[in-house]
């Protein structure tokens, strides 16, 4: 099988290709190129490609055994009918659950040591939450001024 193609402008490349020279840099001086011509013909010329009969077997089979493309259902089905995919989601919220009770006992008793971005969200969407923690951070400051007042008039009446 033999593919010819007519070109009006063809660059040195591609005359060195067709004549099975080899490929010159165009940007060497003129006295090196082993091309007569410097600058491309003008008139037309013939390339010729010759392909293998095992590539145009290759070709035919693939032209062939072409197929439409096929056409995804709407909402993918999980397989196991999503049991293990539930099953999942059921096992991250009761451990997102987990952290939120486990930061906010530690928040009540003052033995916090922060919270999981987890706990910032449900603190930050229920009110009576945020409310709970405002008001035990505000004991524990008060207790906490209270120590501090217990240790400074102690050291003050020991000095006495």
């Amino acid at each position: 099988m033999q593919i010819n193609s007519t070109s009006q402008n063809t660059s040195l490349d591609t005359q060195a290709i067709a004549s099975k020279q080899p490929v010159q840099n165009t940007t060497q001086s003129k006295t090196d190129s082993p091309l007569t011509t410097t600058q491309p013909s003008q008139s037309s010329s013939s390339d010729s490609v010759t392909i293998s009969a095992q590539a145009a077997e290759l070709s035919s089979q693939a032209q062939s055994s072409s197929k439409e493309a096929e056409t995804l259902p709407v909402k993918p089905a999980l397989p196991n009918d999503g049991e293990k995919v539930e099953n999942y989601v059921e096992y991250k919220k009761a451990k997102a659950q987990y952290q939120i009770y486990s930061d906010m006992a530690g928040i009540v008793t003052g033995n916090s040591q922060g919270m999981s971005a987890s706990t910032a969200y449900y603190l930050s969407n229920n009110d009576d939450a945020r409310a709970a923690v405002v008001d035990s951070k505000a004991q524990q400051q008060q207790i906490s001024t209270m120590q501090t007042y217990v240790n400074t008039t102690q050291s003050i009446d020991d000095w006495y």
